[in-house]
């Protein structure tokens, strides 16, 4: 898998609620939320760790619970891959942002920086509440 974030990586455990919004341009109501952890994060996306696979291409709002201090940060995301590792089995996904209120930008791109400065960096391109959706 060739490498497509724009920013540095970080390595670190965040508990993560994931909700399907839609697939296929269609919404979806009635499916319970993934309850699972990062493997990684960026200032443009996070790296999940999951029991099941997320639909390609879905749209889903993440809840990403970062510990040490305490802050919770909301994100809207598509699902750009998933795989399952040969060596354990544990299934992956990638997310990519695609909007989020500019508070929440600058909150989540300031965590980063300040708690890993030397992996993290700015967006090249943020997502902004006014970035074309993927939908």
């Amino acid at each position: 898998m060739s490498e497509k974030r724009k920013n540095g990586r970080v390595a670190t455990h965040c508990q993560v609620v994931v909700k399907v919004l839609a697939v296929d341009g269609k919404p979806q109501q009635d499916v319970p939320p993934y309850y699972c952890h990062s493997a990684d994060l960026s200032a443009d996306g996070i790296r999940l760790v999951l029991g099941a696979d997320l639909p390609l291409g879905a749209k889903v709002e993440l809840v990403v619970v970062v510990l040490d201090p305490p802050d919770i940060f909301r994100h809207m995301g598509i699902v750009r891959w998933h795989r399952t590792a040969a060596d354990d089995q544990k299934k992956y996904a990638g997310i990519e942002f695609i909007t989020a209120a500019p508070a929440v930008v600058r909150g989540w791109v300031r965590m980063l920086t300040e708690r890993y400065p030397s992996t993290a960096s700015k967006p090249t391109q943020p997502f902004t509440a006014d970035s074309t959706s993927y939908w």
